[in-house]
């Protein structure tokens, strides 16, 4: 599932997912993404799982789709670039697909690069198993 329009809010995604049948959740905490995680943190059906990075928290999915469990990673866009050589060299070589849940930061000011080539890079990669959670925009 790619959003071709970014979602303002992650409330309801996780029953989303959970319905869609994705049953491995594993990422990068993120402000952005909070009522997802509380969501997941609730439902004692799956494990909390936080991790380090976003690379560890790819690999790990996709050792879980090895293993026939259909995965999602959480992550905030800043933490794309950690993505780059995982989804280029083990992802797209093995015919793996993660779903990303990616909330699009666009500030404090050092996150507004990534949050201006986040779906211009997940292009680049061929990448289109993602939905985006993106900020709402604010006048102030």
């Amino acid at each position: 599932m790619r959003a071709d329009t970014a979602l303002t809010s992650s409330v309801g995604l996780y029953h989303q997912f959970r319905e869609q049948g994705y049953d491995f959740f594993v990422g990068v905490p993120c402000s952005g993404l909070s009522a997802f995680i509380n969501d997941l943190q609730a439902d004692k059906r799956s494990p909390f799982i936080p991790a380090p990075r976003e690379d560890v928290a790819l690999a790990m999915a996709a050792g879980a789709a090895m293993g026939g469990k259909k995965p999602l990673v959480y992550l905030q866009s800043s933490g794309l670039g950690h993505l780059v050589n995982p989804i280029a060299s083990l992802l797209k070589p093995y015919g793996l697909s993660v779903h990303l849940l990616i909330s699009l930061r666009r500030k404090p000011f050092e996150h507004f690069f990534m949050h201006k080539i986040t779906v211009p890079l997940l292009d680049l990669l061929e990448y289109d198993d993602y939905t985006i959670v993106e900020e709402p925009k604010c006048d102030a």
